[in-house]
């Protein structure tokens, strides 16, 4: 099967490298197009046998599609692969921004959406997979087995995908940015603490507290129970923070879901 990827950019790039170094695929049966060339050489100075191509001349070759362009970006490139599409063929796209149903009108493929995260670059973390009407049960089998050499992959409905994108794939830029600003607050409030050992201490604890989590079956709720003892400084701060965080990520998941709506209201394909 000879599988392409149109665009390797920042999430294309690392879909293709951690494909490869699961070796869930065989460089020589794998295509790259990128609008940048030099992205490609560097892939394929990594990934001997790789072949570097046009839009176009990927289309006319490959079985298996993975279209990691953003959504703005997707109407030329189709355009340009039109002539070689065909009904045998499994279009992904990466996109959230286009409904399956929209790829489909627009293409003889049968079309599926794929949602990688960053953790896919160490082989971990949730792949989110949506599937369109004329997807098989073969072909959902196939993504399914190839995503889970890099991840744990998940089907779920259009409809479920805008949060669910918000708990995986933006999660990891969530979290990190958590800790880097309870790092900065504590160095604030304490200046003889190393901004170093700051975030130092936050990122080891907060790795030591999801081992915590998997080995021991311990729900957030009852590792809270645990820690903040009523009366004391971490009840204090969970109360604090219950007072403003849920309000925040109100507003996250409404503004991120009313942005994505616009967005795909003003796409043509």
């Amino acid at each position: 099967m000879k599988t392409g990827f149109v665009g390797v950019g920042s999430m294309g790039g690392m879909l293709v490298r951690a494909l490869l170094r699961a070796e869930a695929l065989d460089p020589k049966d794998v295509w790259v197009a990128n609008r940048s060339p030099q992205r490609g050489e560097v892939l394929a100075a990594e990934f001997p046998g790789i072949r570097l191509t046009t839009n176009r001349e990927l289309a006319g070759h490959c079985d298996l599609i993975f279209l990691c362009v953003r959504g703005s970006d997707v109407p030329t490139v189709l355009a340009q692969m039109d002539p070689e599409l065909y009904p045998g063929q499994l279009l992904v796209t990466t996109a959230s921004v286009i409904p399956l149903k929209m790829l489909e009108e627009r293409v003889p493929c049968r079309v599926a959406k794929l949602i990688p995260s960053v953790t896919q670059e160490i082989r971990a973390g949730i792949t989110l997979l949506m599937c369109g009407s004329r997807v098989t049960r073969d072909d959902r089998t196939l993504l399914e087995e190839l995503l889970g050499r890099i991840s744990h992959p998940i089907v779920i409905t259009e409809s479920q995908a805008r949060p669910a994108i918000s708990l995986t794939s933006g999660a990891p830029a969530l979290i990190a940015y958590l800790m880097q600003s309870m790092a900065e607050e504590a160095l604030r409030s304490n200046p003889e603490l190393s901004s170093e050992m700051a975030l130092s201490m936050i990122q080891e604890t907060a790795a030591a507290t999801l081992r915590l989590m998997e080995e021991t079956k311990m729900t957030p709720q009852e590792l809270v129970g645990r820690v903040a003892v009523p009366g004391g400084m971490t009840a204090l701060s969970i109360e604090i923070l219950s007072r403003h965080v849920p309000q925040a990520w109100q507003v996250i998941f409404k503004e991120t879901a009313e942005r994505e709506a616009k967005d795909r209201a003003m796409l043509t394909l």
